[in-house]
């Protein structure tokens, strides 16, 4: 069949899953992600508990999972305390208290039919990203200002999940915001 009448499918649809912290220190976080992290144009800072991925399940698919999962989750005391480089392209601001209920959140998203999207080859460790840089020597000079920026401890209390579409463009839009579980 001649190229011209071959018909291609249109990109599957890409969701991702993350929280939205508004701590004190936030607009600090914003500020130092604007000069070091080329996504900071496209996305507010966040922790992405499922990474983008394409599917074919429908968004009302994906929400009812989202939202099934958050309204059996309790709210978590999140608590973002050291810098971190990741594969010599990353800087990362890594949660601690809280860090475990985040991983356990992550694990329980990624259940059902997001299953097959999990990458059990990369672990996940809750984090904020700080710097994106394939420059070492920059990515090292960020890493200086990081820690001398984020030296005290920043928290708080994760109450909602948000799902994202990812859009062909790169554009990120917020789609819906799901409580996690009050008593």
């Amino acid at each position: 069949m001649p190229a011209a009448l071959r018909r291609t499918r249109p990109p599957l649809p890409r969701f991702a899953v993350a929280w939205f912290p508004a701590f004190e220190g936030i607009a600090a976080i914003e500020a130092f992600r604007a000069l070091h992290d080329p996504m900071a144009r496209l996305i507010p800072a966040h922790l992405t508990l499922v990474f983008p991925f394409p599917t074919a399940l429908s968004r009302l698919q994906v929400e009812t999972h989202v939202r099934r999962v958050a309204s059996r989750w309790p709210p978590i005391a999140v608590t973002f305390r050291s810098v971190r480089l990741h594969a010599n392209e990353f800087l990362f601001l890594m949660a601690a208290r809280g860090a475990a209920s985040v991983a356990g959140l992550h694990d329980r998203l990624y259940t059902r039919s997001l299953a097959g999207h999990l990458r059990p080859d990369l672990p996940y460790e809750p984090h904020i990203t700080l710097a994106r840089d394939s420059d070492f020597a920059r990515l090292e000079a960020a890493l200086g200002d990081a820690r001398e920026t984020f030296a005290a401890e920043l928290g708080e209390t994760m109450r909602s999940v948000t799902l994202l579409a990812v859009r062909q463009d790169g554009r990120i839009e917020r789609l819906d915001e799901f409580p996690l579980h009050t008593a």
